[in-house]
């Protein structure tokens, strides 16, 4: 089938998130090749989106009020006290009693104290004490509301709830896998998919992958049949990209290599625009030269350019900033998971076209400096760090890349390296500054 060209359209934004979480951004604005997005990235989180290299920071703020009816809301909003048989503590009626305390000492001291209503103060400490109380009771009700359901009739009820929630569903079938009922699990994601609207498609992507992922597991004849019955029928109403690449992921995790190279070569076929789908496939490939009797994994041990036929074939598919993006994850590939010295190849031979590209720089050394953990050996990283810092970059790339030496050779040379790369700094310095 001809790919959509609106899977085309999307897959600019999907590329955005190629997982690199080792990398650094670095804006570089006299790159070389056009204007690349930044290599640098991590997310995972949404499979419709490919890999890209931005790294996202969340902070966390706390209120404070010194009021204390805000006293009271902070209290609310916090964590309940818990007693040691994992319940909650009931403190309420103590809090009550020394609420009341102060009042009894004073009425033993002044026997017309009983007579006298309470004060302003004695008010309010009663009124926290109950309230405090009856938010417990009210947390308790809740605690027991939410916690997780751990019988058919509890996940029922849940679902009654929450009917659009993918989460429960799977949590439920997954009750029925755990004791081997499962056809009620086929039959629960069912009514799950008839449950979640169209409109919520990621909900319903998430019943799709899990469903095939139990027909893998149980299906009926076999696994296999069973497993492209369904993929046909989901393919037809779900995002087709993904699905293609959960299915993928499926058979890797059964360690079904054919099977996931099968999958993965249509992909390339009917999403030849998708930068995701040819890392996917490259990676496959990778890791089947482990697996000689897997067919793939026979082919590949015997082609020490299998890997490159693959990037050749991505390279005439795709833009040239998606190639570059290609090529990058492909050689994090193959240094986490396949030949350190093909990865350390790629990265050389995306540099020789993109010299000015400090985000690749950057990308490559964070590897080398892990490598020289692993090996024990200054010596490559230092090489490399080296040849970066003799570029002729803006000065805002130069400083990121002699902070980078330095910091290494803080941490693993000795004073006179770090004096070394200190003067070379100062050199550049004074050679563009006068």
């Amino acid at each position: 089938d001809e790919e959509d060209e609106d899977e085309d359209d999307d897959d600019d934004d999907d590329d955005e998130d190629v997982d690199d979480s080792d990398a650094e951004e670095v804006n570089e604005d006299d790159s070389e090749g056009g204007s690349e997005d930044d290599l640098v990235a991590d997310d995972a989180s949404s499979e419709d989106e490919d890999e890209a290299m931005d790294v996202d920071e969340e902070t966390d703020s706390d209120a404070e009020s010194d009021s204390d009816d805000a006293d009271a809301d902070s209290d609310e909003d916090g964590p309940l006290p818990m007693d040691d048989d994992g319940g909650l503590d009931w403190d309420a009626d103590d809090t009550k009693k020394n609420a009341r305390a102060g009042s009894d000492d004073e009425k033993d001291g002044d026997p017309d104290r009983s007579e006298k209503p309470l004060t302003k103060r004695e008010k309010a400490r009663l009124k926290a004490a109950k309230e405090m109380e009856l938010h417990k009771k009210e947390q308790s009700l809740k605690a027991r509301a939410d916690a997780a359901p751990e019988t058919a009739s509890e996940f029922e009820k849940a679902l009654m709830g929450n009917p659009k929630s993918s989460f429960l569903w799977i949590r439920y079938a997954a009750f029925h896998v755990s004791v081997g009922a499962y056809d009620e699990a086929r039959a629960v994601a069912e009514r799950a998919l008839k449950a979640i609207p169209s409109s919520d498609q990621d909900e319903k992507m998430n019943v799709w992958i899990m469903y095939l992922n139990l027909e893998n597991a149980h299906g009926k004849p076999n696994p296999r049949d069973a497993v492209a019955k369904l993929f046909k029928r989901a393919v037809s109403v779900a995002n087709p990209k993904k699905l293609h690449l959960a299915l993928a992921s499926t058979h890797e995790r059964s360690g079904d290599f054919d099977a996931q190279a099968g999958v993965l070569q249509a992909a390339t076929k009917k999403f030849s625009q998708s930068a995701k789908v040819w890392i996917a496939y490259a990676r496959c490939v990778i890791l089947a030269k482990k697996q000689t009797t897997s067919t793939i994994g026979a082919e590949s041990s015997k082609d020490p350019d299998a890997v490159k036929k693959v990037l050749d074939r991505a390279s005439q598919s795709l833009p040239k900033r998606k190639v570059v993006k290609v090529l990058v994850q492909v050689a994090l590939v193959e240094i986490r998971e396949g030949s350190k010295e093909r990865g350390r190849s790629v990265f050389e031979s995306v540099l020789r076209n993109y010299p000015r590209r400090t985000d690749i720089w950057s990308t490559y050394v964070d590897q080398e400096i892990k490598m020289f953990g692993e090996s024990g050996d200054p010596e490559r990283c230092r090489g490399l760090l080296e040849r970066a810092t003799h570029l002729e970059l803006n000065p805002k790339a130069m400083k990121f890349l002699f902070k980078r030496y330095l910091d290494f050779e803080r941490r693993v040379g000795d004073k006179k390296r770090v004096e070394h790369v200190k003067e070379r700094a100062m050199e550049y310095v004074a050679n563009k500054f006068g």
